[in-house]
């Protein structure tokens, strides 16, 4: 078995008996995780002027192209894949009219000619370019500059407005009409007052306490552990009684509860793989559990998660 095949055996628990078909098959899943649209593994199709029946590991169509891919695990045999694999799939695309493009994965890379051939074949493919990814195991510097950890410390600040101070600020005007309240002869008036709404100069209800708390109660203040502060209340009323009395506002003190908690987001995915372009650029890595949401139908076709 090559490090393909084991790594293929870890994900899905078993390994295709045809050789070389699990890299193959991850080759078809890192196809779609790129570029999505239809993916299938080991078809056949029949060239239309040779008449030859070309097998072809990689077949996709993302609706834009169909693309002819093979791919080529030479872990084993520690050798990159030579112009001789570049040239047999380049002179198979001419005879494929459907075929728009053509791409080779290689587990171990490319000599220097096979990538010559790869970024010339448009002139000798009938105008058709053969794309080339280096699709193995990733390693720490692959991985280097990547995100293995994310930490958030979270300050949560949570207020108890049953345990606040509330007092209303009346105007002029709400004062004479508490004063208006007190009986003839008597030098003091008590009553107690459910403070729930706000009404307007008609007596129409206004505005709710629930309402004008949900915004919450401005900056909190670190050493008490409390806001300290007053809704203007322009225009809003109460009832005392059963007679309007005019608000300038709703003075607060509202103590509140803090606490703080660590969250860790880290990657522990196993089994990543790597994909590179002909730059040796980085297209994407692709994790075990990337993979092991696919699965193939009897026909070859890709099932995408």
């Amino acid at each position: 078995m090559s490090p393909i095949d084991e790594l293929f055996q870890e994900i899905f628990e078993e390994t295709p008996s045809k050789a070389g078909a699990a890299y193959e098959m991850l080759a078809c899943i890192a196809e779609h995780l790129m570029n999505q649209g239809e993916v299938k593994h080991d078809d056949k199709i029949r060239g239309a002027f040779s008449e030859s029946l070309y097998q072809i590991d990689i077949l996709s169509d993302d609706g834009n192209d169909k693309a002819m891919g093979e791919a080529k695990d030479y872990t084993i045999q520690n050798k990159k894949v030579g112009r001789g694999d570049m040239q047999k799939l380049g002179g198979a695309l001419p005879d494929l009219p459907d075929v728009t493009k053509g791409k080779f994965f290689s587990a171990t890379g490319y000599t220097g000619p096979a990538k010559k051939y790869a970024a010339a074949s448009e002139n000798f493919s009938s105008g058709k370019p053969i794309e080339i990814f280096e699709f193995r195991p990733s390693t720490e510097r692959d991985e280097e500059g990547t995100i293995q950890k994310i930490v958030i410390y979270m300050q949560f600040i949570i207020p108890r407005p049953q345990q606040g101070k509330w007092k209303p600020h009346l105007t002029e005007a709400g004062v004479a009409a508490c004063k208006a309240l007190v009986a003839e002869g008597e030098t003091e008036l008590e009553y107690n007052l459910k403070l729930e709404k706000f009404y307007d100069s008609s007596g129409n209800e206004k505005l709710s306490l629930n309402q004008l708390t949900s915004k919450n109660y401005g900056e909190v203040n670190s050493e008490t552990k409390s806001a300290h502060g007053c809704f203007v209340l322009a225009e809003h009323y109460i009832y005392i009684k059963n007679v309007l009395v005019e608000l300038n506002g709703l003075e607060y003190e509202v103590p509140f509860d803090e606490f703080h908690e660590k969250m860790e987001i880290t990657d522990n995915s196993k089994c990543r793989f790597v994909v590179k372009d002909a730059n040796g650029e980085i297209c994407r890595f692709i994790t075990d559990e990337h993979i092991r949401n696919y699965s193939f139908d009897e026909q070859g076709n890709l099932v995408a998660p």
